[in-house]
């Protein structure tokens, strides 16, 4: 819904159009997340391999992260790795994402925190698990800020 100053989101918080960049190699995921992110208010730029997120995060600077961990040409680990040691681009916020069976999801965790990431969103997710990480880590980078 449009607000005057910007955007408000469903549950009412006004938005100023972060930009959120996702990257998954997986079709229906990027567009669902986009969709859902986009009908908050949210910017929303697409990746399809972890070359591509890299080389668009360096370049566009999003507000926020979405990766996920398996994709061709380049891992979301190594992603990670590479923007988090870059001064340009350490202070992005990076969401990890990953569909593994339920006994690996806290190795994935660990990985995700080895790797420099900020949080660990499990896939299969849904809309609003999608938007409290989102606003979570928006949030978080705007008190550091």
């Amino acid at each position: 819904m449009k607000h005057h100053l910007g955007y408000v989101s469903k549950w009412g918080h006004q938005l100023l159009r972060e930009k959120i960049l996702v990257a998954d190699d997986e079709f229906d995921v990027r567009s669902s997340t986009k969709m859902i992110l986009e009908n908050n208010g949210y910017k929303v730029s697409l990746a399809v391999n972890g070359l591509e997120a890299l080389q668009k995060a360096e370049n566009e600077l999003p507000d926020l992260i979405i990766l996920n961990v398996i994709m061709p040409v380049k891992s979301g680990w190594s992603v990670c790795e590479i923007l988090k040691s870059q001064e340009k681009t350490k202070r992005i916020p990076i969401v990890i994402c990953t569909v593994l069976p339920i006994p690996l999801d806290e190795r994935s965790r660990r990985f995700a925190e080895e790797a420099g990431a900020d949080g660990y969103l499990p896939k299969p997710y849904n809309a609003d698990e999608l938007l409290a990480v989102t606003k979570k880590y928006l949030t978080q980078r705007v008190a550091a800020a």
